[in-house]
């Protein structure tokens, strides 16, 4: 019975979407939407790492469940939180630092 149970789960859980991939980014600004930058993410199964490129470069590493994506970093010792959802070729998300919620979208080249 409990291995039964143990397989039901593992089915139940969502597979990681593929991420991997350069995703143009285009991010909501008080001006409007602005193209700027690119993310650059590889994937091992759940597990993920970025490199955001735009004003500089910065690294983040997370996981990825089902189309939810989490990538966590610091820049000048103040840490961020990237997070989001892939939905085919479009990523929609969100940059967390300090108190600052900066919204984007990006699309797979």
């Amino acid at each position: 019975m409990i291995i039964g149970f143990a397989a039901f789960l593992l089915a139940a859980q969502a597979a990681p979407a593929s991420i991997a991939g350069t995703w143009d980014l285009t991010w909501q600004t008080r001006h409007g939407p602005s193209k700027s930058g690119w993310l650059v993410v590889t994937q091992q199964g759940n597990r993920i790492a970025a490199e955001i490129h735009g004003q500089g470069a910065v690294k983040a590493k997370g996981e990825i469940n089902g189309a939810d994506f989490t990538l966590r970093g610091s820049r000048l010792a103040i840490p961020y939180t990237i997070s989001g959802r892939i939905e085919g070729g479009t990523l929609t998300g969100s940059l967390k630092i300090l108190s600052i919620d900066r919204r984007f979208t990006g699309t797979r080249r």
